[in-house]
């Protein structure tokens, strides 16, 4: 290249001649191949090497917590507990990734598809999922091994639509949930981020009406709420 590398920096792929800015109007459209990428270089020249820009605003914020919400519950687990919590989270989905590469038999239950929610609805909980009768099958590791990743985040999904129309935490639930967060594959695709900030949201509003220390969801709605915000890095939804 017969122009000065200092003056243009980045490497070319063709043989450009020198530029001489007096000549050229780039006003005017270039005539040949060559006077284009003259001008694509002087162009270049021209611009800061460093530019800065403001991020545009969002035209969908995430909707920000009411103040009761934001508020310490006095039910919310001690940071020890949640500090163990997600340590031993850790190591479950250490394991988990590890047998989920490995090849495994399909499970011994017939499996709903992908668009099937009615179908998965039975399957986690039976005719009802409020929980009454517990009758749904528990996340078998025979069905989570083989769980593609798009199922995962369907199912979660969908079962923070179930939660939100029982509203509350069975026993059913939670293991779902639990188990389907420990098949989450990082980085979060933004719309499961959302998704777990909604499970999230919604046991702070179960744990909001609970009065009872000794209620057997409890345990289930802080340890999902702790996982969200302390594994998952949603820090402003953490306790």
């Amino acid at each position: 290249m017969d122009s000065d590398d200092s003056d243009y920096a980045p490497a070319t792929a063709f043989p450009v001649s020198r530029i001489n800015e007096s000549d050229i109007d780039l006003n005017v459209l270039p005539s040949n191949g060559m006077e284009y990428l003259q001008r694509v270089m002087l162009e270049a020249k021209r611009c800061d090497r460093v530019v800065t820009a403001q991020p545009p605003l969002s035209s969908n914020p995430q909707p920000s917590l009411s103040e009761e919400e934001k508020e310490v519950s006095p039910l919310a687990p001690s940071i020890e507990w949640q500090e163990k919590q997600v340590f031993e989270f850790s190591k479950l989905r250490q394991k988990m990734a590890k047998r989920k590469a490995c090849r495994h038999p399909g499970p011994q239950i017939s499996l709903p598809s992908l668009a099937d929610k009615k179908g998965w609805e039975l399957l986690c909980f039976g005719p009802k999922c409020d929980g009454v009768d517990d009758s749904g099958s528990p996340p078998l590791l025979s069905i989570l091994v083989n769980m593609g990743q798009p199922m995962v985040d369907t199912l979660l999904n969908w079962h923070s639509q179930w939660i939100e129309e029982c509203n509350h935490m069975t026993h059913r639930h939670g293991q779902w949930i639990f188990a389907l967060l420990s098949c989450l594959e990082l980085p979060l695709h933004p719309d499961t981020c959302s998704t777990i900030r909604f499970i999230a949201r919604t046991c702070q509003q179960i744990r909001n009406i609970m009065v009872d220390p000794d209620a057997t969801e409890l345990a289930a709605v802080n340890l999902l709420i702790c996982l969200v915000g302390r594994y998952f890095s949603q820090m402003d939804l953490a306790d």
